[in-house]
């Protein structure tokens, strides 16, 4: 799943995803996307830091909360590091910095992939 209230980089990331074969939801609102994560096990989800209404920090502590197995991948275009480190203290597994590169998003998904 992809969490990011800017639609544009939420669907360029998604479309970015899905070229190597993954199956990808995407939704612009942190509490669309807990609301997504009672019907539907996801098993990464990238998630942007900051966004109105839910914080990517507390989606982040709540997904684990109902799913410990679930990988976050925390996305931030942030320079300073006091948002990444409250989002893998959190529970989340990476970060990426926007803007991402193709390379840096297979990556991530490939160890957390060997990781699950």
């Amino acid at each position: 799943m992809i969490v990011d209230d800017q639609p544009d980089v939420a669907d360029i990331l998604g479309k970015l995803i899905e070229t190597d074969g993954h199956s990808v939801t995407v939704t612009y609102d942190g509490r669309e996307a807990l609301k997504l994560s009672q019907d539907e096990r996801f098993d990464i989800v990238f998630t942007d830091i900051s966004m109105d209404g839910l914080s990517g920090i507390a989606l982040t502590e709540h997904l684990i909360g109902q799913d410990s197995e679930v990988k976050v991948i925390a996305i931030t275009g942030h320079i300073g590091n006091d948002e990444i480190n409250q989002a893998l203290k959190a529970g989340a597994k990476a970060f990426l910095r926007k803007p991402f590169r193709k390379k840096e998003i297979d990556e991530v998904i490939e160890k957390l992939r060997n990781s699950l």
